[in-house]
């Protein structure tokens, strides 16, 4: 039983409106809180990203089709500030693979992985996010495990460099973590306690245990109930200490040392009930402590619906209770300031009342057979029953093959959900399957264990928001930061980029008070080669540019290994087999002839070179066959003497060369025209080598070569090297700019008229993927696709978000039989 003595005075926000007014100072406190989540917001403008796959199950060799989807973090609309999305592929050992760069439009952008047919069985991951999201760090990320399965043994092949993918040996580690509610132990006060049990691949583990105290008593005995989370109460005595004794799925027990409890401080317990929210509220004071005045503040994605004030003494319990009809779906933040206007207590909790948009996929007949066109009528309204335009994408898969996975993640899970919280989420379906009490529980269970917010208090209210160091991208940009000694940012530098096939294009830019820099405006339609360099100056004698480079690293977590036995395994891998050899003659993405059964022996060929436009230079120097080449000070230095006819002269910072018969040479590097003083800043230890044109082999560069040419290609800038392990080069860098990724195209054959009558037609998995769905002002659209000689159920699987920032998930089904 509660027992009530003050009572929580409460604000209501709904969407911004007040309810309810204040007097006295608390007021100030929450409009201050008020103003400045707005301006946090606003200010950070916070972006998700969103991943729909047509199937989530793949074979070596085929393509990985999928939409991407880019909402605006607060509201979920569509369209946001950034026009840029990567998106990459991650093997089984965290290796980046590949990565596509996508042009937003409207906030969407179709892509594909073209999987390779060696690839290596195992589990991969693909993430998404733009430039901004890297602001906050990977939680911000969309990621998202998918299969792949190989007819080729899950074996890496000697190699010097690492693996491709290899699948990582199963572990016994566990980890258990212990949460008191609201966010610590408070001597004296009775706490609900959630706990999380994890393998060493993050995965849950369902585990059985007993809290003792010091004296080896049993207090509470505990068991999960989902994925390795479960909960219990406690109440800890005043120097007393707890350990919580864990006995493994294997029998093995594992001590683990609960947090210590404070002599004071505050307990906060949120209950969920049909239509309301309960807040009650503990404390425990200092001697002789009046009673302390507290606030409670309740919001959704930075939306404050909920704002009380009271005061709490010693011994009492506040309650108050929060209709959840007031907040919008997701996840909800409450958090307890006391007198000070320090948060001390903070608990999530989630609202399930916002149903989203309602999908309704109706085929026009009962079954079909095979080559038969099927015509799909997609009706969505909100969840008031009106229309809602939209952008959505569409997958047909076989059931068979690629059975329902009820706990896998969609649209509606992750903006609501698992965008909001911190980690992986296991199975985030299964908390969206039913509003039963066992469901509801887990889904609590994981709020109390998994929190996570996208700001701290104390400095959001000191209007901190930290730095934001990577551009918000609406075009392709280069940016990144100059340091020197003592890795000190270096201020108002002048950073230079020089383009290739252009001495004249140079671009200059000045580094901000943290030594950042950007270059924008590349319209992504071709893959630019520039160089960036800074040249010493006084107080900078040796500047170091760090890119920021596409490839970001990834986590050190394993991720999970395959079962090792999957009976759907076989039966997909044959479907998949017979289904890419056709495809790899009749596709419109196929260009290249098939061939018979051939084997082909021999080294994999590397990557062209295109730094060099002209055939053969008249000298070549290599710096590996130069003993002690990194002696230098520079490349000019060490040119120097080494070839007839240049003559280097000067001191090693401030060299001139000169080509006998000839005049002062062009210069390049890795390709692009460069001033010379760029080369006086070039380390040996960056030079791969040096080539000199003469006379008539020089001719190909018209008059800007009638002085010769000296030709510096970089490590960094030949497309063959591995610059992974490699650090930031001093004084320069190239770099090549990307193009926007050009989607294929879905191979979907139409038999109209007779067309296509002699082409075999396998396609099962995903018989049919169309990621440009849209709604109209009625809330419908029209599909049209043809069936396969495949017989069997197909499931209809639709996603997408309206306009206004409803997330949507809609299934149905086609059947198509033998006839």
């Amino acid at each position: 039983m509660y027992r009530y003595r003050y009572s929580l005075v409460p604000l209501l926000l709904g969407f911004g409106l007040l309810l309810m007014a204040f007097q006295g100072p608390a007021d100030t406190f929450i409009q201050q809180i008020i103003k400045q989540l707005e301006r946090f917001y606003s200010g950070t403008y916070p972006e998700k990203s969103y991943l729909h796959f047509d199937k989530d199950t793949y074979a070596a060799g085929e393509t990985m089709w999928f939409k991407a989807y880019v909402v605006e973090g607060a509201t979920h609309q569509p369209d946001t500030l950034s026009r840029v999305l990567y998106v990459d592929l991650l093997a089984p050992n965290q290796r980046v693979v590949q990565q596509r760069v996508l042009q937003l439009q409207d906030g969407v952008a179709p892509g594909d992985f073209q999987l390779a047919d060696t690839l290596l069985q195992g589990t991969y991951t693909v993430r998404a996010y733009t430039s901004w999201m890297r602001n906050a760090g990977p939680n911000y990320f969309f990621t998202r495990l998918l299969t792949v399965w190989s007819s080729a043994p899950t074996i890496a092949r000697p190699s010097s460099r690492r693996p491709l993918a290899t699948t990582p040996p199963a572990s016994k580690g566990l980890d258990v973590q212990f949460f008191p509610e609201g966010g610590q132990f408070v001597a004296g006060l009775a706490s609900i306690v959630g706990f999380k049990a994890t393998d060493s691949f993050g995965m849950g583990v369902n585990v059985q245990g007993v809290v003792q105290d010091e004296a080896g008593q049993p207090v509470v005995e505990f068991s999960s109930q989902h994925l390795g989370m479960g909960r219990f109460q406690l109440k800890p005595e005043a120097g007393k200490r707890y350990t919580a004794i864990v006995r493994q799925p294997d029998g093995q027990r594992v001590r683990y040392e609960l947090p210590a409890a404070h002599p004071t401080g505050f307990t906060m317990r949120v209950l969920q009930l049909a239509h309301t929210y309960q807040v009650a509220i503990q404390c425990k004071l200092p001697p002789n402590t009046p009673a302390e005045p507290i606030t409670v503040v309740g919001h959704v994605r930075g939306q404050v619906v909920y704002a009380g004030r009271g005061e709490i003494s010693e011994n009492s319990t506040f309650s108050t209770s929060v209709p959840s009809d007031r907040f919008p779906g997701g996840v909800v933040h409450f958090t307890l300031f006391d007198s000070k206007q320090v948060a001390r207590c903070e608990r999530l909790a989630f609202n399930n009342n916002a149903p989203g948009l309602r999908i309704s996929l109706q085929p026009d007949k009962a079954s079909y057979g095979p080559r038969e066109p099927v015509t799909v009528r997609v009706a969505v309204t909100d969840e008031a029953g009106k229309p809602a335009t939209g952008n959505f994408s569409l997958a047909v898969n076989s059931a068979a093959l690629v059975p329902l996975d009820s706990g896998a993640t969609n649209i509606r899970t992750h903006l609501l959900l698992t965008s909001d919280l911190h980690g992986r989420v296991e199975q985030p379906g299964s908390y969206f399957r039913d509003q039963k009490p066992n469901t509801r529980q887990a889904l609590d269970n994981l709020l109390l264990t998994q929190g996570w917010r996208r700001f701290v208090w104390k400095p959001l209210l000191a209007k901190q928001y930290g730095e934001f160091p990577y551009p918000l991208e609406q075009t392709l940009s280069l940016s990144g930061q100059v340091v020197g000694n003592k890795q000190a940012p270096a201020i108002g530098t002048k950073v230079s980029l020089f383009r290739f096939g252009s001495a004249q294009d140079i671009t200059q830019a000045t580094t901000d008070s943290a030594g950042r820099f950007l270059f924008a405006g590349f319209n992504g339609r071709d893959t630019a080669r520039l160089l960036v360099q800074v040249s010493p100056q006084k107080g900078l004698r040796n500047p170091v540019i760090k890119l920021d480079r596409r490839v970001i690293p990834t986590s050190n977590t394993p991720t999970p290994p395959l079962p090792e036995t999957a009976p759907a395994r076989a039966p997909y891998l044959a479907s998949s087999k017979r289904q890419q050899i056709v495809e790899r003659q009749y596709s419109p993405n196929a260009k290249t002839i098939m061939l018979g059964n051939v084997t082909v022996k021999g080294k994999k060929p590397a990557l062209p070179d295109s730094r060099r436009i002209y055939g053969r230079a008249d000298v070549v120097v290599q710096t590996k066959d130069i003993p002690a080449a990194n002696s230098y000070t520079n490349v000019l230095q060490l040119l120097q003497g080494r070839v007839a006819g240049v003559y280097v002269t000067g001191n090693p910072l401030d060299m001139n060369v000169q080509i006998r018969g000839q005049g002062t040479p062009l210069f390049l590097v890795d390709g692009i025209p460069i001033d010379i003083s760029a080369l006086n800043s070039i380390p040996v230890t960056e030079v791969e080598s040096v080539e000199v044109l003469k006379g008539p082999s020089a001719a190909i560069y018209g008059s800007r070569g009638g002085g010769g040419v000296i030709a510096v290609f970089t490590k960094r800038g030949n497309p063959n090297y591995d610059s992974s392990n490699d650090e930031p080069a001093p004084g320069i860098q190239p770099y090549s700019v990307p193009q926007f990724y050009q989607v294929r195209e879905f191979y979907a054959p139409t038999y109209a008229n007779g067309k296509n009558a002699a082409v075999p037609d396998f396609r099962s998995a995903t018989l049919y993927w169309n990621p440009t769905v849209r709604t109209d002002a009625t809330g419908q659209a029209t599909v049209l696709f043809y069936t396969s000689e495949e017989a069997g159920t197909f499931r209809l699987t639709l996603e997408g978000v309206s306009t206004s920032g409803q997330p949507g998930h809609g299934t149905g089904a086609v059947q198509v039989v033998n006839r």
